[in-house]
């Protein structure tokens, strides 16, 4: 079917309800949908969601506390997802006239999803990128832009990597660095973008606040960094350094982490010639016990030749909590406090009084406020689900609220640090006034790099 006989672009209705599609409903994806109703009842916007999942009930059921909501939401229970993409025969009607997309499912559904807005006319979101594969090693390059040029000739956008980090992460330094190269000061030079992330929960039980095996996939990479124009190849849990994160009584143990802001800010900065990522806590001081025990090993066990000493840890390590069981935890005690926080460090030199001085500019935020979600729709969440899809949300909503505003405006591949780029001022505070209004701490600061 032709793509105009499906909808004829992606504006926002004003007659009937706002529809916004969601490809799974997890942890992350039941928040940012509570997160996009609230937002929307805020803004006095009707909308109406469809959601795709392959469990109607377990869907439902994340969504405990948010019965609610029940009634914007058409659950659709699918086998697969690949006949939706496709847009076979019988996907039509539920999908005509959606404004946005979601995947809060798989990475490898990304660029299905996209081929199906492009289709369809609507706007694409995406919290992480299918980033560890040939292609992007060899590229450098996440496989969305590969719809760069067909996503403005649609004059729709993907909204790729959002969430908190990466996401709101690429949103607060790009807004600093936009802001630094805006004056055009010739003696002005960015020397690097280090971004620590802290990942900490304290709990009578090992408690996945992730997929374990997301963790054990992505802690256990190669890690990289971009070191003097280079990208620089680490070995895992080396190269260590302390960070000092607000409201933690001592530096943690940081790590270098191939994680999406290293392309996406190299991407969206290519004169910056130094850019790291780097996370510790305690649920990656686990992952690094399992990889120094060489319990991560992809050696065969003797007398099993079928099954390797990484897939039998992947089978015997708890999995991610469900919702109920997440507060059940948060009522009794179990989780005694978590924290997650990001810190980005970028150091800036330039002449001042005819010396060349730097200094050391710090934007990030803090969610420490994790039992406050006791008695509120978000109560099933985890400590990083929840900022995450709040992130997500606020940072989407904004996006394509602009997008309505401006027409044209948002068009092709779009992440966070283009976000900060693209929304005019008053709207990009508003970003930032939400993610406080949703607990979403956040600081600033200016040092001198020669003061410890």
């Amino acid at each position: 079917m032709p793509a105009s006989n499906v909808t004829e672009s992606a504006t926002w209705p004003s007659a009937q309800p706002t529809k916004i599609v969601f490809f799974g409903l997890g942890a992350v994806g039941s928040a940012l949908l509570i997160c996009l109703s609230e937002l929307a009842e805020r803004d006095d916007v009707p909308v109406r969601f469809v959601v795709y999942v392959l469990n109607p009930d377990a869907a439902r059921d994340a969504l405990f506390h948010a019965e609610r909501v029940f009634d914007r939401i058409e659950f659709i229970g699918v086998p697969d997802f690949a006949p939706v993409f496709a847009l076979e025969p019988g996907y039509e009607t539920a999908l005509t006239g959606a404004v946005m997309m979601v995947n809060a499912a798989l990475p490898e559904f990304n660029g299905p999803m996209i081929e199906l807005a492009l289709r369809i006319g609507a706007h694409a979101v995406d919290l992480a990128s299918d980033m560890y594969d040939a292609t992007t090693d060899r590229t450098l390059t996440f496989s969305q832009y590969g719809f760069d040029q067909a996503l403005r000739k649609r004059g729709i956008a993907a909204l790729i990597n959002m969430g908190i980090s990466p996401g709101v992460t690429n949103f607060l330094i790009g807004r600093r660095m936009h802001d630094l190269l805006a004056g055009d000061r010739k003696e002005l030079e960015i020397e690097s973008i280090d971004l620590y992330l802290l990942e900490d929960i304290d709990s009578d039980s090992v408690i996945f606040s992730w997929s374990p095996i997301v963790a054990l996939e992505e802690l256990a990479q190669h890690p990289r960094i971009l070191n003097k124009g280079r990208m620089q190849i680490l070995e895992p849990f080396s190269a260590g350094r302390d960070y000092a994160f607000p409201h933690e009584p001592r530096p943690i143990r940081q790590y270098p982490l191939y994680q999406e802001e290293l392309l996406s800010l190299h991407r969206a900065f290519p004169d910056v010639e130094s850019i790291g990522v780097y996370t510790g806590g305690s649920e990656v001081e686990l992952v690094k016990a399992l990889f120094q025990l060489n319990l991560l090993s992809k050696r065969t066990l003797p007398h099993q030749p079928e099954l390797t000493v990484e897939a039998m840890v992947r089978a015997i390590l708890p999995g991610m909590n469900k919702p109920r069981r997440i507060e059940e935890y948060l009522r009794n005690g179990t989780i005694r406090r978590a924290h997650f926080s990001a810190a980005a460090e970028i150091r800036v030199s330039e002449v001042v009084r005819n010396d060349r001085q730097t200094a050391i500019e710090t934007v990030g935020l803090s969610y420490l406020r994790y039992h406050d979600l006791l008695n509120t729709p978000y109560a099933g969440a985890t400590y990083i689900s929840y900022p995450t899809a709040v992130g997500a949300a606020i940072l989407a909503w904004h996006a394509l609220e602009y997008a309505r505003e401006a027409p044209g405006a948002l068009v092709g591949v779009v992440g966070g640090e283009d976000v900060a780029r693209l929304l005019p001022r008053m709207r990009a505070d508003a970003v930032r006034r939400d993610l406080v209004a949703w607990d979403i701490d956040l600081f600033e600061s200016v040092r001198d790099a020669s003061v410890a």
